[in-house]
């Protein structure tokens, strides 16, 4: 049961990983598309309302699929108001019963309320009201939702390592070896 579970909370890292290298990707892709597109508009006089839309959908694709990426690299938000004066094994259990207590279930509600919202504007085959502009309007959308499962996929992994971690711990109560970190 413990190898499937390691197992499994590496798939949920590689998942992660991915997320990250999708951000970057269109991270760059919107940087050169504005070039482009401050390029065309100011050099050239020209300009396409589809691409300058297109920015927002690589922007929403960058960022929705990086905040997975920035929880498991602890460079996200956070607000150590009580974790300063916790030992290392108190941080990890609050980190833990924070991933299970706000980060999952608020991500599992995120994704409920998101997801009518989504399948709306699919179903009515919503477009830009911009003439020229891009169509799909459920893309960007659909994104909240592709972000906030991978929310919960990286909260489901912390999850697991911390368990893992402290079950070492308590496991060898007079050693003082070191915690070891998920894959």
């Amino acid at each position: 049961m413990s190898r499937l579970l390691l197992r499994f909370e590496h798939v949920l890292y590689r998942i992660t990983s991915l997320a990250g290298g999708i951000s970057a990707i269109a991270m760059a892709a919107m940087i050169l598309l504005i070039f482009g597109n401050m390029t065309a508009r100011y050099a050239l006089g020209t300009g396409a309302v589809w691409l300058q839309e297109l920015e927002w959908y690589l922007l929403s694709l960058s960022v929705m699929t990086g905040i997975a990426y920035a929880m498991r690299s602890d460079e996200h938000v956070r607000v150590d108001v009580f974790s300063h004066r916790l030992s290392r094994v108190g941080k990890l259990w609050l980190n833990g019963i924070t991933m299970v207590l706000v980060a999952i279930p608020i991500a599992a509600l995120v994704l409920f309320y998101t997801w009518p919202f989504v399948s709306i504007s699919y179903v009515r085959g919503e477009g830009s009201p911009n003439a020229g502009g891009m169509p799909w309007l459920f893309l960007p959308k659909a994104m909240i939702l592709l972000g906030f499962a991978l929310i919960i996929s990286e909260a489901l992994r912390q999850t697991l390592s911390i368990g893992r971690r402290l079950l070492f711990h308590y496991r060898r109560p007079g050693s003082r070896r070191r915690i070891a970190h998920a894959p």
